[in-house]
C-alpha cells in the first residue's frame, strides 16, 4: 500500500503494474501481507476473551460465603459469576431491587465497593471507620434538588395547628438521622454560620457585624443583609430549627402525637394538610418502631458534595448562594465525594440477618420521608 507506484485515478496510471513485495510473513499464510491494515486470522484454539483480577478476589470470598450461608441471599439469582464477589454482587442487587421505592423527591442510589476503593475515596479525608470490611454499601449521592415548605403553606399548617411546622421538620430531621442525608434549616443555618458569624450559629447582630466587617469590609452593603436577625426570618426561623439552634429556646415548640396527627388527617382528608399529617404519623410510627436501630451506626461518613434533596423553609437568595459556594469550594478544594457514607457488610450469620432487615427498614423510612416531600416537589 505504502510502496504501490499507481494512483487513485485509472487514466493516470497508464495501465503501469502495481508493486508486489517479495516477501511473505508467515502469520499471514496464503494472502499479501504487504498492506499494514491486513490482520492475520487467529486460531480457532487461540482466546479472544479474559477475565483481569487483581488478586483481591480472596478477601471477599470469605464475605461472600458468609452471606450467602446466612440464609438472606437466594443463589438461584447468580448466573455465570466471573468470581465470589461478582455472584455476590448478583444476588445482592437482586435482593436490593424488588425493596428500592420509587421516590419523587429524593435522589440516591446504592454501590458495593471494595475496602482499597473505599480508602481511595476517603484518601483526602482520613479513614476512621469502627468496623472494617472487605466489602462496603456505598450510599451515592449523585445530584440534589431543593424544595421548599414556603410562607404560605406554612402559614396554612400554623392554622391547622401551631406546632405543625416545626412537628414537619422535627420527624424530618429524625428520619434523615437513619437514613439520606438530607439539607434542612438548621444544617443552611449552621453553612451560613460558617461563612459568615465565624461558626457561631447563635450570635446576635452585634458581634456578627464584627465577622462581616472582616470579610467584606466596612460600610460595605451587604453587611445589613448578612447580619442574624435578617437571615434567620428567611432561612431558618426558630419552628424550624432543634432547640440548640433557636434564638427564643423558652418558647414552647413541641412535636405533635402521633395520636394527634391522625386525628388532624381525619378532619381534613382532601386537603393536603391532612394527607400531609397522615404522612407524618405513619413517618412518626416507622421511626418508633426502629427504636435507636440505624443502619449508619459503624459507617464512614464520606463528606458528600450533594444531599439526596435540600428541604428549606422558604425560596430565598440564601439557599442558592450557600449552595453554590458550597458545590464551587467541593469542585475546587476536591475535599467531597459522590457518597454519603460507607456501611461494613456483616460476616456473622446473626449480624447479617440483622443488617439486612435494617436495610429493609431504612428503604420503608426513605419511602416514607419521600412521602412527605414529595408534598412540596
Amino acid at each position: 500500500m505504502l510502496f504501490d507506484p499507481r494512483s487513485f485515478v485509472p487514466s493516470v496510471d497508464a495501465g503501469r503494474p502495481g508493486w508486489a513485495s517479495a516477501r511473505q510473513h508467515a502469520a499471514a499464510g496464503h494472502r499479501p501481507a504487504h498492506d499494514f491494515l491486513t490482520l492475520p486470522k487467529l486460531p480457532a484454539g487461540v482466546a479472544a476473551t479474559a477475565h483481569l483480577s487483581f488478586g483481591d478476589e480472596s478477601d471477599v470470598k470469605g464475605l461472600a460465603i458468609a452471606q450467602f450461608r446466612a440464609g438472606v441471599l437466594d443463589a438461584e439469582h447468580v448466573s455465570n459469576p466471573t468470581g465470589p464477589g461478582d455472584a455476590f454482587a448478583q444476588a445482592f442487587h437482586a435482593w436490593l431491587a424488588p425493596r428500592m421505592p420509587q421516590t419523587r423527591a429524593l435522589k440516591f442510589d446504592f454501590a458495593l465497593i471494595d475496602h482499597q476503593a473505599a480508602l481511595t475515596e476517603l484518601s483526602e479525608f482520613g479513614w476512621d471507620p469502627k468496623d472494617e470490611s472487605s466489602l462496603y454499601l456505598g450510599i451515592r449521592l449523585e445530584e440534589e434538588n431543593v424544595y421548599t415548605l414556603g410562607r404560605d403553606r406554612a402559614q396554612a399548617l400554623r392554622d391547622l395547628h401551631p406546632s405543625l411546622v416545626y412537628t414537619l421538620f422535627h420527624l424530618v430531621r429524625a428520619a434523615t438521622g437513619k437514613s439520606l442525608h438530607i439539607r434542612t434549616p438548621d444544617d443552611l443555618l449552621d453553612m451560613f454560620a460558617r461563612w459568615h458569624w465565624d461558626y457561631e450559629p447563635l450570635t446576635d447582630d452585634e458581634d456578627a457585624r464584627e465577622c462581616l466587617k472582616e470579610r467584606f469590609g466596612e460600610g460595605d452593603s451587604d453587611i445589613e443583609r448578612c447580619l442574624p436577625s435578617v437571615v434567620r426570618a428567611e432561612l431558618a426561623p426558630d419552628e424550624s430549627l432543634p432547640l440548640w439552634q433557636r434564638m427564643q429556646p423558652a418558647r414552647k415548640l413541641s412535636a405533635l402525637s402521633r395520636r394527634r396527627l391522625r386525628e388532624l388527617a381525619r378532619r381534613s382528608p382532601e386537603d393536603w394538610r391532612g394527607q400531609l399529617c397522615s404522612a407524618l404519623a405513619d413517618l412518626d410510627l416507622a421511626l418508633e418502631r426502629m427504636g435507636k436501630a440505624s443502619l449508619m451506626i459503624g459507617s464512614q461518613w464520606a463528606e458528600p458534595a450533594y444531599a439526596a434533596a435540600t428541604f428549606a423553609y422558604a425560596q430565598s437568595d440564601y439557599v442558592g448562594e450557600l449552595l453554590d459556594d458550597h458545590y464551587e469550594c467541593a469542585d475546587n478544594g476536591g475535599y467531597a465525594t459522590y457518597f454519603q457514607c460507607f456501611i461494613p457488610l456483616a460476616v456473622r450469620p446473626a449480624a447479617i440477618r440483622k443488617q439486612y432487615a435494617l436495610l429493609e427498614d431504612t428503604l420503608g423510612l426513605i419511602a416514607l420521608l419521600d412521602r412527605v416531600i414529595a408534598h412540596f416537589v
